[in-house]
């Protein structure tokens, strides 16, 4: 079997797959250092602890888990809405991490998920009509 056919040939359900695996990779940062977690909340300080990053690395991998399974399965109504809500949590998540808490300043480690997660909800809604009938 070779390695494109794991790929699925859509460009929305390509992204989704490199948007899972980035966040399985940073699921397992997060586990393996807690410092990849202060290049997100970089005003955090001490609140950024082993714990919070291990916390932040399972939610990585809960909407990993998500968006594979949407990117698998695309046009099943409601992959395709638990993928866009995942990226709702995580806007919200950012947003409020930046303008309320003020434990994140817009640097590269939150504006990357920032541009990822909007551009990707963003893309969704525009292509609902698109994959759910």
């Amino acid at each position: 079997m070779s390695t494109a056919s794991w790929i699925p040939d859509d460009l929305l359900a390509k992204w989704l797959l490199v948007v899972s695996t980035l966040a399985i990779f940073n699921c397992t940062q997060n586990y393996l250092d807690h410092s990849f977690s202060r290049k997100v909340y970089t005003k955090g300080g001490a609140q950024v602890t082993p714990l919070s990053a291990r916390t932040f690395g399972i939610w990585n991998l809960a909407s990993a888990m998500i968006r594979l399974y949407a990117a698998y399965d695309i046009h099943n109504k409601a992959a395709y809405d638990l993928c866009m809500g995942s990226f709702v949590i995580a806007l919200f998540h950012f947003t409020t991490e930046v303008l309320v808490f003020k434990t994140a300043k817009l640097s590269a480690g939150i504006i990357s998920p920032l541009i990822v997660a909007s551009s990707s909800l963003v893309t969704m809604w525009i292509k609902y009509a698109d994959y759910i009938h």
